[in-house]
């Protein structure tokens, strides 16, 4: 069963709120190869609530808000939270962090769920739209604090429930899909949910379905990304000499309470009206790269 709650004067414009619902847990079902694993689903408007919403298991609650007409729906849908908190049924419920350390592990996903549909709905330009969004996010957050997205240290419990939690573990998550790919990434999210099923996990049980997976040793991209605080900060130039370009980069982010990252990036170079792309790999606080070239590029971008 899947039911939609709503105060009787929105009986009519239910199916238009909630209706993806049901799409919605087939695509997370099928995309995680593991088929949503309660009985019924329902969805609850509420009052007052003192949040946006909250998924338990089998219902999730939302606020108010989310109440709105046919016509109102057309400027403004909510299926991002809808989707976010469908997501929490695997990642939350099905298998459930075994500390506030380890929020990540529900929120990042929730918040990742968010871009999954959009992508499959509206397409990736929608998608990474909203995926700028989410890293602005952070990056606004971190001009007042950096911490690592898995963090023993907080004071409270509420202190998880921020945009590190949330934003830019949805960012690092998207990172580790372009890093290993789409069916390395989806096939070691389905092992990881099947082998750590009704039971609680940690950070390292999803780092471990991941290197079963790929068969290749994260810890760089788990310990950089998901253990240490704040994010790498590149000074970037580039020149034109001797026959070759030459891509000078530099780490400038503190790294005494920082690491010196390992980037996998690409370097683009548009040379005759012709595209070329060389991939590189940043690991140091200072490195350059160098790319033969007949004559003086039209364009260089590194992403």
């Amino acid at each position: 069963d899947v039911k939609y709650y709503v105060e009787p004067a929105y009986e009519k414009h239910a199916r238009a709120i909630f209706g993806n619902t049901p799409e919605m847990m087939e695509f997370f079902s099928k995309k995680l190869n593991y088929k949503y694993p309660w009985a019924k689903y329902s969805s609850v408007v509420v009052r007052d609530y003192v949040s946006g919403a909250m998924e338990n298991t089998s219902a999730t609650i939302f606020m108010e808000a989310l109440q709105k007409t046919k016509r109102e729906l057309l400027d403004k849908n909510w299926d991002n939270i809808i989707a976010h908190e469908l997501f929490h049924h695997w990642f939350g419920d099905l298998v459930t962090c075994e500390s506030w350390a380890n929020l990540p592990l529900n929120e990042s996903f929730a918040t990742y769920a968010e871009y999954l549909w959009e992508e499959y709905k509206k397409g990736t330009s929608h998608a990474e739209y909203t995926r700028q969004g989410d890293m602005e996010q952070y990056l606004d957050e971190s001009e007042r604090k950096k911490e690592p997205l898995i963090r023993y240290n907080y004071n409270v419990p509420d202190d998880m429930f921020d945009s590190h939690s949330y934003a830019k573990g949805g960012c690092v998550l998207h990172m580790l899909r372009k890093y290993v790919g789409d069916e390395a990434f989806f096939e070691a999210l389905s092992l990881y949910l099947k082998n750590n099923e009704f039971k609680t996990a940690e950070i390292h049980h999803l780092r471990l379905a991941f290197e079963e997976v790929t068969g290749e040793d994260l810890n760089w991209f788990f310990n950089q990304w998901f253990m240490s605080p704040g994010h790498p900060v590149l000074k970037i130039t580039s020149k034109y000499e001797e026959g070759a370009v030459k891509v000078s980069t530099e780490q400038i982010q503190d790294t005494v309470y920082m690491p010196v990252y390992k980037l996998p990036l690409k370097v683009s170079i548009w040379h005759k009206g012709k595209k070329e792309i060389y991939p590189i790999e940043i690991n140091r606080a200072k490195q350059q790269f160098e790319f033969n070239l007949e004559s003086q590029p039209d364009l260089v971008i590194i992403d």
